[in-house]
């Protein structure tokens, strides 16, 4: 009994020990790479067989919607090296304890491998394949104008996105795939605008066929219309008109880049001579998120129209100065104020500006009058509960906080370097007979260009 029992024990050792050998390093029943069976071989006749029976009869079949052709090896001189992931792959196996499967499979990926073959025999075959030479060609539904704007239908065709095919076909031959399934990789070109998408937008552009949507900015008219006006609408709902916001937001864009001032710059040439620029918030800018809606308020009208754009900033006029050509100069250096009315110097005087010490400097900067009074006393800031200064003036045209232009009868001189040790606190000084001159002209809002 006990001789039985050593016999079992041998022969079960002798099945089992060829089995253990046999999982260490062959890849188990069922190992797929690239599609390639490699059930049984070991990793160096993987690599043979991949490089040399299988490289020999390789075929890759393009399988297509209603019929399946092959590009054969042989027809190419195709030769494949094997993938460098063999040994990766089956140390894999190993450590999942992966079982043999008769009916079943797994699939690797094999990488690293590459092929040679002859590309002008490639391109000899693949002008033969009849899913390229016979195909009819898919194409959108689309909107045609002649006369009046129709749809033309959308075309289901078999044709091939041919970058994506080329793409994967490629990719298979220097991998060792074996199939290219076109309908499973999304290589047929499909319709993704059909006659129904395009229906709302139809009904649109007949409404806005004969419409005009001029933007006027000071002057400079754009008209909207045709094309460009047609590609900002996508069609229409309960809710009114669907648009492409982007396109619509573009065209608040090129307005804007079109006449907007980019450098924020005022310049007009002075009658002392000198070309005088100056950066100033109060320059021309359209409101791009404003015009956008106020545009898609106008189209939806689907009415022609003139209209202004939505400014940011509206000036007096688009060329410069775009402040307007009725202003009030005032040359600190020179020590001399102008007053223009339609680009006309009708009245002048020498001034005394604020003193260059103790913060009394006449700031310079673009202003606005912000009214006029007559009989008006002044006072300085609080010092020791007393104002630093009190005069009476008869003629006050303030543009700057407290700063503004008004007569000083106390003063006898004016012009030349009085300002430099003897200003004013940061007003503009005139004689009397000059700020009641200037006073009788000027109006509230007017423009008071401060300059050096």
């Amino acid at each position: 009994m006990k001789k039985i029992k050593l016999f079992f024990s041998a022969l079960l050792l002798s099945v089992l020990l060829p089995m253990s050998a046999y999982a260490l390093d062959r890849f188990v029943m069922g190992t797929y790479g690239n599609g390639i069976p490699l059930s049984g071989k070991t990793v160096e006749e993987a690599k043979s067989y991949l490089e040399g029976e299988y490289s020999r009869n390789y075929v890759l079949y393009i399988k297509g919607r209603d019929k399946v052709e092959e590009i054969k090896g042989s027809d190419i001189g195709y030769q494949l090296s094997a993938a460098t992931n063999l040994e990766e792959i089956l140390k894999r196996e190993e450590k999942e304890g992966l079982e043999p499967k008769a009916d079943g499979r797994y699939d690797f990926s094999l990488e690293g491998s590459s092929a040679k073959f002859d590309e002008a025999k490639l391109k000899e075959r693949l002008a033969q394949l009849s899913v390229l030479k016979y195909s009819k060609k898919t194409a959108n539904a689309y909107i045609q104008k002649d006369g009046t704007y129709s749809i033309v239908p959308e075309v289901e065709g078999d044709s091939l996105d041919e970058a994506k095919f080329y793409a994967n076909l490629y990719s298979a031959l220097q991998r060792g795939e074996n199939t290219l399934d076109l309908t499973q990789r999304g290589i047929y070109d499909t319709v993704t605008v059909h006659k129904s998408d395009l229906e709302p937008k139809l009904e649109v552009l007949r409404r806005l066929e004969s419409v005009e949507i001029v933007t006027n900015i000071l002057g400079n008219k754009e008209v909207l219309s045709g094309d460009t006006l047609s590609d900002m609408v996508l069609g229409i709902n309960g809710n009114g008109v669907i648009f492409d916001e982007a396109k619509v937001l573009a065209y608040a864009n090129y307005l804007e880049g079109k006449y907007g001032n980019p450098g924020n710059t005022v310049s007009f040439h002075s009658a002392s001579g000198k070309d005088i620029a100056m950066l100033t918030p109060y320059a021309l800018h359209i409101n791009v998120q404003g015009e956008k809606e106020a545009l898609k308020q106008a189209i939806s009208s689907f009415k022609t129209m003139e209209r202004e754009p939505v400014y940011s900033y509206r000036p007096a006029q688009y060329a410069q100065p775009q402040f307007g050509t009725t202003f009030v100069e005032i040359d600190l250096s020179l020590q001399h104020v102008y007053y223009y009315e339609g680009g006309n110097l009708v009245w002048e005087s020498p001034t005394v500006t604020g003193m260059l010490s103790g913060d009394r400097a006449t700031p310079p900067g673009i202003f606005f009058l912000k009214g006029k009074e007559t009989n008006r006393t002044l006072r300085g800031k609080l010092v020791n509960g007393k104002p630093e200064y009190e005069a009476h003036v008869d003629y006050w045209m303030p543009f700057n906080g407290g700063i503004g232009l008004h007569d000083a009868s106390w003063r006898s001189k004016f012009g030349g370097n009085i300002y430099v040790r003897g200003g004013s606190h940061g007003c503009i000084n005139l004689p009397r007979n000059k700020a009641a001159e200037l006073y009788n002209r000027i109006q509230k809002g007017c423009p008071i260009v401060v300059h050096e």
